[in-house]
């Protein structure tokens, strides 16, 4: 029963960050790909910090038997701290909530052909988001499962193809933090802390009785996995596409139109999921009076 606990909060973890962690090969560039052979060292430190700050938050869920990352929080922090948590939390969710649902609008114009496909992608996706936090987010982990699986096929067969991307650009690319050391560690943090942060609310839910060193393991895993197969796949495909604003795009048309969908579909299915996290949380600081 705990190990199931712990694969369930896993998940949930790995779904809360499918879009702001793994979706978009711009991402991965911008923290990791850009740094060259170092991005290799990025994403082992990325991938430490995630599974250790998940951990640490299995460890509050146990400590407090907290039903929210909210409650928790309440519970540990004292008022004044706990308002600044909260307002901090609060803010970022928003934003990673803001975001993904205008991703999910840029994906419903370019595949919908539909009047205001915009609307109606942003509509999908917020839909999908509610109802994977119907039910006590029982769905929430299988989602997860189904949503990091895509991932590892989508990246694995992007850096299994050798074939050169077809790009329309002239002259040489320059990775300015190429080999730096403070960059690496930098942006490692920044990624694992921030991801961390979306994903604390879906592990303390599935709180008590965790295990946070075997959660941990599993969240950094789970995590680096995908990281490393879309770092390959972006470093295989050259200088040049890296300075691309859709590089894993420009990877995907190598397969034509079953590309496109497939990219498509993955950056919409990781929107709602990470959507759905941020909804989650924010309703933890919203419903109630937390602080």
């Amino acid at each position: 029963m705990g190990k199931n606990r712990n694969a369930r909060a896993a998940l949930a973890a790995l779904t809360a960050v499918a879009g702001t962690g793994y979706a978009s090969g711009r991402t991965l560039v911008s923290f990791f790909t850009q740094l060259g052979g170092m991005s290799w060292a990025g994403i082992a430190v990325a991938s430490a910090c995630f599974g250790l700050l998940t951990g640490l938050c299995a460890a509050l869920a146990n400590r407090t038997g907290a039903a929210t990352f909210a409650e928790a929080c309440r519970k540990t922090l004292t008022r004044p701290v706990c308002r600044l948590a909260g307002a901090l939390h609060g803010l970022l969710l928003a934003v990673v909530a803001a975001v993904m649902l205008a991703n999910a609008a840029k994906l419903g114009a370019l595949a919908l052909p539909l009047k205001r496909a915009a609307l109606w992608g942003m509509g999908l996706a917020l839909a999908l988001a509610v109802l994977l936090n119907a039910g006590r987010r029982r769905a929430l982990p299988a989602a997860g499962l189904a949503v990091w699986a895509a991932a590892v096929l989508f990246y694995g067969a992007l850096a299994l193809d050798g074939r050169p991307p077809r790009l329309n650009f002239r002259g040489d690319v320059a990775l300015l933090l190429e080999g730096s050391v403070p960059a690496t560690l930098l942006l490692a943090l920044c990624y694992g802390a921030l991801n961390a942060c979306v994903a604390a609310d879906a592990v303390v839910r599935l709180g008590p009785c965790l295990k946070p060193v075997g959660l941990g393991l599993a969240c950094g895993a789970g995590l680096g996995t995908v990281l490393c197969l879309g770092n390959g796949a972006l470093l295989r495909g050259g200088r040049a596409l890296l300075a691309q604003a859709l590089p894993g795009v420009l990877l995907a048309a190598r397969w034509g139109l079953a590309g496109f969908w497939l990219c498509a579909g993955l950056g919409f299915c990781c929107s709602a999921a990470t959507l759905a996290a941020a909804l989650g949380g924010l309703s933890g600081w919203i419903g109630r009076r937390s602080c």
